[in-house]
């Protein structure tokens, strides 16, 4: 039962954390691009249950793969590391420098080849840099590759949290139709690429502080933290 309960709070208390960072994100948003204040989400207390349980998804799958090193001279690691950081830099080129493209296909059709091209020829560069430098076939790709799955599965965690609000509520709690390469209104470039980085900073910065606290901070304690912040947030979510 104690070690039920410790890893209950651990998670909860992580849930708390990042469903607060995800309303401090939203809120600042707002409040930078449209100067006003918007209390995001449904409910009263400053959290984003999305960001908290998209964190704790992250951890579940990809704990064990932080933990350990990739390398470049794995030729599917590389490889999957230059498409990412090429269409990466690609796409956020074509976003800046073009009139704005909602519609995914549109932009498949009118750019995919130059970004084809563009990463046929780096895979090809690199992986001939790779196999006559030892330096760079020691190259840690590891990030790069938890980048790349945390703009996967975060993607795919906001279609899916859209989709079922949409269908049981008949709300639209985000509207990306306008957006710049979106999926159905539900997910775009800019959302997806910036949980992407969010994700990836936090799970390298702040995940281990409140990893450290968690191993340092007695049972009670955390079961009072739950507590106290648990028990309103369940009436905040009845109301």
């Amino acid at each position: 039962m104690k070690k039920f309960l410790n890893i209950f709070c651990d998670n909860y208390i992580i849930f708390l954390v990042y469903a607060f960072i995800g309303w401090i994100y939203e809120v600042s948003w707002f409040l930078i691009m449209r100067h006003e204040f918007v209390n995001r989400g449904v409910l009263f207390l400053p959290f984003l249950p999305i960001y908290g349980f998209g964190i704790l998804i992250l951890l579940l799958i990809l704990n064990k793969f932080m933990n350990k090193k990739h390398y470049a001279n794995n030729l599917i690691y590389s490889s999957i590391s230059i498409i990412t950081i090429i269409t990466f830099i690609y796409t956020t080129i074509i976003e800046y420098t073009t009139t704005k493209i909602t519609n995914v296909e549109y932009y498949l059709s009118n750019y995919g080849i130059g970004l084809i091209i563009c990463n046929i020829i780096f895979l090809l560069i690199i992986n001939l840099l790779i196999k006559k430098s030892d330096k760079l076939k020691n190259f840690d790709v590891t990030i790069v590759l938890v980048f790349l799955l945390i703009w996967i599965i975060t993607t795919l965690t906001e279609y899916i949290a859209h989709y079922i609000i949409d269908i049981n509520y008949h709300k639209l709690l985000w509207d990306y139709s306008k957006d710049f390469l979106n999926i159905n209104r539900r997910v775009n470039w800019d959302a997806s690429r910036n949980f992407a980085i969010g994700g990836t900073l936090l799970l390298y910065t702040i995940e281990k502080y409140i990893d450290k606290f968690l191993k340092n901070s007695k049972l009670k304690t955390k079961i009072i933290i739950c507590l106290i912040i648990g028990i309103p947030m369940i009436i905040d979510l009845i109301v």
